[in-house]
């Protein structure tokens, strides 16, 4: 997310907040924030009524955040429920309350923490590998006439040299994120690609032929296809055929996970498997278990799908393995449960670029679960501490 679009955000949940129309959901995600917002300089009047210091700690936030103070109507509102401290509330002050919350969050991390991700990326070309996140930038290497450039910001840039040779023979490559790591790719043709963390694509140099296929043998990618109708660009992802038809797409084929999902953001594609065959329109998303060739077309919440590409985790009613799971890789942490957690699903937006205990926080402070991090292994406990 920019920084431009977080603060908004922040903006909204906070006017929210103080109005009391905050969702659950909403909520949740504004707490994992404000644990890490400072509010020890906050003066402490005596007296004050509950209203009177949120109105104090909202222009408190706006004013940290540079945000313009709009002129408000007074309003009279009862003090919203926060469903990990109902009972509290009513006997704590709303600083005492956030403070509280801010102590929390520190004791997830207060041994250690873990940072996020990032640009992180093996290429195999030629029989060479290439360790990207310390390889400098420029010229990697160039066989025949294709040139492969490393650009700044985790970007590998493949380009066709004309020459007196020719076409070459067809040399393919293996672009591999590790856990923790993300890559942008863009291929001679012109399509560009992200990857995933733990995520591994395999494409040639250059593309020669009738079609243009590239594979995506597991993980996670974004598709920004340079459409040309005469030669089709397909990804094959375990025995599942995606066809552009003027796309960009974002493929989840992760091994962990019970299902393959494809999701249209722009144009069309054709998702095929096993004989069976589906055109999504932008914002479907189609569903083949691991397993199965059935093809299941449902809407999509296309911005969780892609928040990842976009430097988000976006969690919509999501269950807490899957959560997990996703923070398992872009962490690089083991995932273990001390406890039989339920069926506990959660709400929330929080930028990738956040130490996970930020992250951590959100869940938290719902009062449903608990976190301990050990090294790089995150325990998970029912309840509260």
């Amino acid at each position: 997310m920019t920084l431009r679009k977080e603060t908004k955000r922040i903006q909204e949940l906070a006017r929210k907040w103080r109005d009391g129309t905050i969702t659950d959901m909403e909520k949740t995600e504004f707490d994992g924030w404000y644990n890490t917002f400072d509010d020890s300089e906050l003066e402490d009047i005596s007296g004050e009524t509950p209203q009177g210091l949120k109105e104090r700690l909202y222009r408190s936030i706006l004013e940290r955040e540079g945000i313009p103070l709009r002129p408000q109507k007074p309003t009279i509102r009862l003090w919203p429920r926060v469903a990990a401290a109902a009972s509290v509330i009513l006997c704590l002050s709303l600083a005492a309350y956030y403070t509280l919350r801010k102590q929390q969050a520190v004791q997830i991390a207060q041994v250690h923490d873990i940072t996020p991700g990032g640009n992180k990326a093996i290429l195999s070309s030629g029989g060479r590998q290439f360790i990207l996140d310390s390889t400098r930038n420029g010229l990697i290497v160039r066989q025949r006439n294709i040139a492969v450039n490393k650009k700044a910001n985790g970007q590998l840039v493949y380009n066709a040299e004309q020459n007196e040779s020719g076409i070459p023979a067809v040399i393919y490559d293996t672009l591999t994120t590790p856990r923790g790591g993300q890559y942008q790719l863009k291929l001679a043709d012109g399509t560009k690609m992200w990857l995933n963390a733990a995520t591994q694509v395999r494409y040639p140099e250059h593309f020669t032929g009738k079609e243009r296929l590239v594979e995506l043998l597991s993980g996670e990618a974004y598709f920004e296809v340079k459409h040309d109708a005469a030669t089709p660009f397909r990804v094959l992802v375990k025995g599942q055929v995606v066809e552009d038809i003027g796309t960009q797409f974002n493929i989840n084929a992760y091994t962990d996970e019970p299902f393959i999902s494809t999701t249209l953001i722009e144009g069309s594609v054709k998702v095929a498997k096993g004989g069976q065959a589906a055109f999504l329109k932008p914002g479907q998303q189609s569903i083949i278990q691991s397993t199965g060739n059935s093809i299941t077309v449902r809407d999509a919440d296309t911005d969780e799908a892609t928040a990842w590409k976009n430097g988000d985790f976006i969690f919509n009613n999501r269950d807490l393995a899957s959560i997990m799971r996703q923070l398992s890789r872009w962490y690089n942490i083991d995932v273990s449960y001390k406890d039989n957690v339920g069926d506990l699903h959660f709400g929330g937006l929080v930028s990738r670029d956040r130490k996970i205990s930020a992250v951590l926080a959100i869940m938290e402070s719902t009062g449903k679960i608990h976190f301990e991090i050990n090294g790089r292994r995150v325990m998970v406990i029912a309840g509260k501490r």
